[in-house]
């Protein structure tokens, strides 16, 4: 069992390479079986690629540097065949996996015992003696097939033996109720693992479902009218600063009245579904509530045929969420609700999900819906890099609906808490009253990199997604991560990154 590397960049990009060592040290260092030049993510002994004898898998470590597994940066993991490893941060890319000599299998008994125990829940002990008859004649080594063969002819002779004493002894009325009582007492053991797996897939939910309802609570809760003042007056401050800055820029000023109406709410339901029986089934607790997650983020219109662009995390909120990611990893799945974007003065407009398309590298994607009389954003041509320094501004929904209701009339922001009766129908309430906008502010391009831009433009949850305005008015970069408090340092992903999923 070798190691088998699809090299995707770097100094082998396009290559396969299959390596004959079960130790293979990745980094700059001359004794490196993988080496690349020393840089400022590959470090002499990066990591290393292990093969565990009894566990019959590959170990991958980072040493010295950093390591990524589908996408998910570790300090150690068994890899599984297929696996995207990335080394370094940035740095070269590469696809696992596993390289089988002929004649040379390489499959626990352990394993095989798993697997044989999983097919006869699913499939009966008839299904499941003939996986294991076929593991065991298939994915042994020769000498075990070898010993099993005696081991086989040994019991059979034993069997046949007591066979014929029990048969010269026992009656056919006893031998028949002696299989009857087996045939119970399997029957019974069977009965008391299922309800032992179901009593732990029980628990495995609940737990999950207390994760999920603390992630409902960061993303998307109703505002008390005394937050909501709050908020007003911190709003209040930011607007008149902006509105200090317009008077002095007419690309700002256009960004205000034009642009400004191409930056939309997003408002996601996504939800859990079990796999049973070839069926999935959308997951419940022990109260028979389901676990649906409901969350608000920023996007902009950013083409005539109806193009969004907003964050990966936003299209897709169980990405890189560590909340949702270990119950993905047991084996569920995520399933929209609903999806639905709102632009200012605008009806809720309902998303395909079909049409997300997300980048493999950063955190952007780019969704499309049909929706006509709303200006289309224009995305910078400039090199960013210049800017640095300059002013610019920030659209957005920071805070989700809290900010609507703050900007809000008093009367107004009561009038419709009072007749909602959870968050879709408090949007569609603000919608039909015109009361949806972005929140604007403003701030300086302190730092410019490859796939980062830091301004310290306010902006909190629920602005992800939103346009990052340059001083001549058109979008450089979509904001993706904040600190908290609304202050300090935010970021943003440069523009050209979502120029390559658009048309």
């Amino acid at each position: 069992m070798r190691a088998q590397l699809l090299h995707l960049t770097g100094r082998l990009r396009g290559e396969t390479v299959t390596y004959a060592q079960h130790k293979l040290l990745f980094g700059s260092a001359p004794e490196a079986d993988i080496r690349y030049t020393e840089g400022l993510t590959i470090k002499p002994r990066h990591a290393s690629l292990v093969f565990v004898p009894d566990r019959c898998s590959y170990h991958f470590r980072a040493l010295e540097g950093e390591i990524f597994v589908n996408a998910m940066e570790v300090s150690e993991v068994i890899l599984e065949s297929g696996d995207l490893i990335q080394i370094g941060r940035g740095g070269p890319r590469m696809r696992f996996r596993v390289h089988a000599d002929k004649g040379r299998p390489c499959k626990p008994v352990t394993q095989m015992l798993r697997d044989a125990r999983e097919v006869g829940h699913e499939s009966g002990l008839l299904a499941s003696s003939t996986a294991l008859r076929h593991d065991l004649t298939r994915h042994s080594t020769w000498r075990f097939r070898v010993l099993l063969g005696l081991l086989v002819v040994a019991l059979l002779f034993g069997i046949a033996s007591i066979g014929g004493l029990i048969g010269t002894r026992r009656t056919v009325v006893a031998q028949e109720k002696r299989r009857q009582e087996q045939a119970k007492a399997l029957e019974q053991e069977i009965a008391d693992l299922r309800r032992k797996q179901a009593e732990l897939l029980d628990l495995e939910i609940e737990e999950l479902r207390g994760q999920l309802e603390e992630f409902r609570r960061t993303q998307a809760s109703h505002a008390s009218l005394d937050e909501v003042g709050k908020l007003r007056r911190e709003l209040a401050r930011h607007r008149l600063v902006v509105d200090d800055l317009v008077e002095e820029k007419a690309a700002f000023r256009r960004v205000l009245d034009e642009y400004s109406g191409g930056v939309c709410m997003l408002h996601g339901i996504f939800t859990l579904m079990a796999e049973r029986g070839g069926k999935l089934y959308e997951v419940k607790g022990s109260a028979g509530t389901p676990l649906r997650v409901e969350y608000l983020g920023s996007g902009f219109l950013a083409s005539a045929e109806g193009h969004v662009v907003t964050n990966r995390h936003i299209a897709e909120p169980w990405w890189n969420n560590s909340l949702v990611e270990p119950a993905i990893l047991r084996g569920l799945v995520p399933q929209f609700v609903l999806l639905e974007a709102v632009f200012p003065g605008r009806a809720p407009l309902r998303v395909d999900p079909a049409t997300i398309r997300v980048s493999a590298d950063t955190d952007v994607a780019v969704l499309q819906l049909k929706v006509t009389g709303v200006p289309v954003l224009p995305l910078t041509r400039s090199d960013v890099a210049t800017l640095r320094g300059r002013r610019v501004v920030l659209l957005g929904y920071p805070t989700g609906i809290t900010a609507m209701l703050a900007r809000a009339e008093p009367t107004l922001a009561a009038e419709v808490i009072a007749k909602s009766h959870d968050l879709t129908s408090l949007i569609a309430e603000l919608a039909k009253r015109n009361a949806i906008s972005p929140v604007i502010t403003q701030g300086a391009l302190n730092e410019v990199k490859p796939t980062k831009l830091v301004y310290d433009a306010e902006t909190t949850s629920g602005g992800s997604g939103g346009p990052v305005f340059g001083p001549d008015g058109a979008v450089i970069g979509i904001n993706f991560a904040i600190t908290h408090d609304f202050d300090g340092s935010n970021f943003g992903i440069p523009i050209a990154f979502a120029r390559k999923l658009l048309p």
